[in-house]
């Protein structure tokens, strides 16, 4: 039965183009697979991206990671997962190649091949698309992982695409730690306030004040003395601090372990404010 229920032929892939899997961009944008269209292992993830506000979609670890670090990263404009790729071109590559396309084994259709990471960066004033596929640098040495590695490359190369792959050892895991500590703080719209603006108004005055305490307390010991001051519950403005980190109206160094024992000279009030994050 699992095996049906994931399984894809001609009528399944058809239904997917019909929905637009693989279209749009930003917040309109569908992944061609979500975590409903796989196998349960217990290492997808779904969260809610910085950049573009909608639920995105990782099917391993090595994905989620390497999303978050893209979705932190100044630079990029957008992340699309699970991008889809001509099954038109992809065939006619693998028949160059000598090789077999990747197939369902359910059904033995033709299966539609997906790049993980799509992503639009800024470089030099221009938008530069990237596609990146990930894999547990152990699977790199398999033959069959590198014929369809293969196919990927020359389906990108034939657009004039930058591809590459990127494994577990791109993960710096200092930096994915400080990011998960703050990214699902990004938003306040999912949240009930005991006035509207609350939070906005309190996160306002924490901004404000945050240079001018000791740079040595802790920002534990600054969070627990702006609940006391502001007349807030316990533990309100760390969630803030954090929402603040997240939207980047407050920045520090994410290549230094992050969290509340870190001391308040680590962290800068940004020039500008990105308040419209608040929401």
């Amino acid at each position: 039965m699992a095996r049906r229920r994931y399984s894809f032929d001609e009528d399944r892939i058809a239904l997917f183009h019909k929905e637009g899997r693989g279209k749009g961009r930003g917040a309109d944008y569908k992944p061609w697979l979500t975590v409903q269209d796989v196998p349960s292992t217990g290492r997808t993830h779904r969260l809610r991206g910085l950049k573009t506000g909608r639920q995105h979609h990782l099917l391993s670890d090595i994905e989620w990671r390497l999303f978050l670090l893209f979705d932190w990263a100044d630079a990029v404009e957008d992340i699309r997962e699970q991008f889809p790729l001509d099954r038109t071109v992809t065939r006619r590559i693998a028949n160059e190649m000598g090789v077999r396309h990747p197939t369902d084994s359910a059904t033995n259709a033709p299966v539609v091949m997906s790049t993980d990471l799509v992503i639009d960066v800024i470089r030099d004033g221009r938008v530069v698309t990237l596609a990146r596929t990930v894999k547990p640098s152990s699977e790199l040495a398999k033959p069959r992982i590198l014929e369809k590695l293969e196919i990927e490359r020359r389906c990108w190369v034939e657009q004039g695409g930058d591809w590459g792959i990127l494994t577990e050892k791109d993960v710096p895991m200092t930096v994915v730690t400080g990011i998960l500590w703050v990214h699902d703080y990004g938003y306040l719209d999912n949240l009930s306030q005991p006035h509207a603006g609350y939070y906005e108004e309190k996160a306002a005055l924490i901004r404000r004040e945050l240079p001018n305490w000791p740079g040595h307390l802790t920002l534990g010991r600054f969070c627990t003395e702006m609940d006391s001051i502001l007349g807030m519950e316990t533990g309100v403005a760390l969630f803030l601090i954090r929402h603040l980190l997240a939207i980047k109206d407050i920045r520090c160094d994410m290549t230094q372990p992050l969290d509340d024992t870190a001391p308040l000279h680590r962290f800068e009030v940004a020039a500008t404010s990105h308040a419209r994050a608040l929401g």
